[in-house]
């Protein structure tokens, strides 16, 4: 190598120094800068560095850019896209991602392939309505009295939803090549989830999504004492692994913290799904002979959205506790009959004795999600949009639908997993949300915008455990009722139904709530499950689906609604 080379190898060395330290760049932009500055003093005693070294410039430079040239309209710039919503957010922290999980970008066909559209879902705004006896007066706002019926028009709900206009695609995918084979040699499942976000609100979703994820991943890493994970190789080798592949065609860096990462998720069962990184569409973006029109022909749907976010998630099935929400007689009367021997139809095998599906349901679905809750409460994560959905019947096996049959009672199989952390946040900051002040003092709760405090705490525990109480009250209802006939139709279960019943027609009176519980016969086993032990199982449930109401009674003490405390409830021993 010449001194004219060399010259130019300093020079090179210094910018990209210069780029890593300056705080106007961009913190996604820094970590790749980092996991740079680490490869250029590798390289530097290379006989082929000075090669090397000019390739990585032009990469820098085209990962510094806020713009490029798209070689269509209609084609997604995941990698703009991306470090451009990371920037406006702190999820780049080395604190909050050792896992290197927001800066990671795997390359679409290279790393991963689409396999199969899943489905997509849209986000509803849900405004629950009050009438006061006097005008809004942020001084006076607790004093003031609720009207009852609403004086205008009593025949208007309570509850209203209206349609964000945002839409996340779900597709199915598989790693490829050196990844899927290291992984596979271990045992493990080579399958992800891939997220897409459209539109400007399921951006902001995926931000959260990134930064409430990639923080409880750290604190596992963290709890786990992970040393490379520590000492920020994780995070450096996912920078740095879209440049690696494009570059040197191998991601072998990389692909050993990614299998190290999976294997961390499996043995601490984390209670959340997990993310491992980004999808770049670059080559998809740049490749002038691709026909948008294969993604119809290949997936059913249309071509990626401009501007969209791509997330890729470890696998853990698609079955939620919504899809369980129903009389375990239905369940396996909708299971197609087999063939026999000599092609004679033959009817499912019988169902467990009810014992058995009853201590499946409480100690194994109910007493996991509520132990899902107290740990992301125990990291400092409120949820904020618990619901059905949202919440993953998985298992420990690569078979994820195997803990969702109406058949399996085995709950060492079974592993509870919460998804959709679009709308969740640090819990000690609940009170820089103004709807969540507006919500707390709605109960009579003194919380101001920036006002950190016990009671603001208290409150983001509450709303999370009265979601999860409703979900657990129809889980109950319906999954463990005796239904005469699979053409039996319970009365309604969805949580609308639920919440007008509690709220409008018994004015939150639990005890007429068990009374009209204990009128429908299907019900009788429920109830009687739900007395045993002077009634802990209606305890449990008044907790959770009025811990907002008791999060107001605890307002000036010390005391908090905690999911922990409720995991002692005696029906779950």
């Amino acid at each position: 190598m010449d001194e004219t080379e060399h010259c130019k190898l300093k020079t090179l060395f210094k910018m990209t120094e210069h780029a890593f330290r300056s705080k106007r760049v961009m913190r996604r932009n820094r970590l790749c800068s980092a996991a740079i500055y680490f490869y250029f003093t590798t390289v530097l005693i290379s006989e082929t560095a000075a090669l090397l070294q000019q390739q990585q410039q032009q990469s820098i430079y085209e990962t510094a850019s806020t713009t490029r040239r798209r070689s269509a309209p209609y084609r997604s710039r995941m990698g703009t896209s991306l470090a451009q919503s990371a920037a406006s957010s702190s999820v780049l922290d080395n604190d909050f991602d050792r896992t290197g999980c927001t800066a990671r970008q795997f390359s679409l066909g290279y790393d991963i392939s689409l396999t199969r559209f899943a489905g997509s879902m849209g986000f509803d705004e849900v405004i629950d309505w009050d009438y006061f006896t006097n005008p809004y007066d942020a001084a006076d706002e607790l004093d003031r009295d609720i009207v009852e019926p609403p004086p205008f028009d009593p025949t208007k709900p309570k509850r209203t939803k209206s349609s964000s206009g945002s839409v996340v695609r779900l597709f199915l995918g598989e790693f490829q090549g050196a990844l899927a084979s290291k992984l596979r040699a271990q045992g493990m499942d080579s399958r992800v989830l891939v997220k897409e976000f459209v539109g400007e609100a399921a951006q902001e979703i995926a931000k959260n999504e990134f930064k409430s994820i990639a923080r409880m991943q750290s604190m596992l890493v963290e709890d786990m004492e992970i040393t490379d994970a520590l000492n920020g190789e994780w995070a450096a080798n996912g920078a740095g692994r879209y440049l690696q592949g494009k570059t040197e065609g191998s991601t072998r860096e990389d692909d050993a913290s990614v299998v190290s990462f999976y294997k961390l998720l499996a043995q601490k069962k984390a209670p959340f799904v997990g993310i491992i990184g980004a999808l770049n569409l670059a080559e998809y973006d740049e490749d002038d002979m691709i026909d948008p029109n294969e993604w119809y022909r290949f997936l059913g749907v249309k071509p990626p959205v401009p501007g969209s976010i791509w997330i890729v998630y470890e696998y853990a099935g698609l079955n939620t506790i919504n899809g369980y929400l129903e009389p375990a007689t239905i369940r396996r009367a909708n299971i197609p009959m087999s063939k026999g021997i000599f092609g004679m139809p033959v009817a499912p095998p019988s169902l467990p004795v009810w014992s058995e599906r009853a201590n499946y349901v409480v100690k194994g679905i109910m007493k996991g999600s509520l132990e899902a809750l107290a740990y992301i409460h125990d990291k400092g994560i409120a949820h904020r949009s618990l619901g059905r959905s949202s919440i993953l019947i998985s298992s420990v096996g690569m078979d994820k639908a195997e803990a969702f049959s109406p058949y399996t009672t085995i709950i060492s199989r079974l592993l509870m997993k919460f998804s959709d952390f679009g709308f969740s946040g640090d819990i000690f900051e609940s009170s820089n949300d103004e709807s969540f002040c507006s919500r707390a003092r709605g109960f009579g709760i003194d919380v101001r915008p920036g006002q950190s405090s016990v009671a603001a705490s208290n409150f983001a525990f509450a709303e999370d455990l009265h979601a999860l109480g409703f979900v657990f009250l129809a889980l109950l209802l319906s999954s463990l009722a005796e239904v005469p006939s699979p053409e039996y139709r319970l009365p309604p279960l969805d949580e609308d139904s639920l919440q007008r019943l509690l709220g409008e027609i018994f004015k939150k009176n639990f005890d007429e709530f068990q009374e009209y519980c204990r009128e429908e016969e299907s019900w009788d086993r429920v109830v009687e499950l739900l007395d045993k032990d002077d009634g802990a199982g209606w305890q449990l449930l008044q907790s959770m689906c009025f811990a907002r109401e008791r999060a107001s009674e605890l307002q000036g003490s010390f005391q908090l609604v905690t999911a922990q405390a409720l995991l002692a409830n005696p029906i779950f021993n």
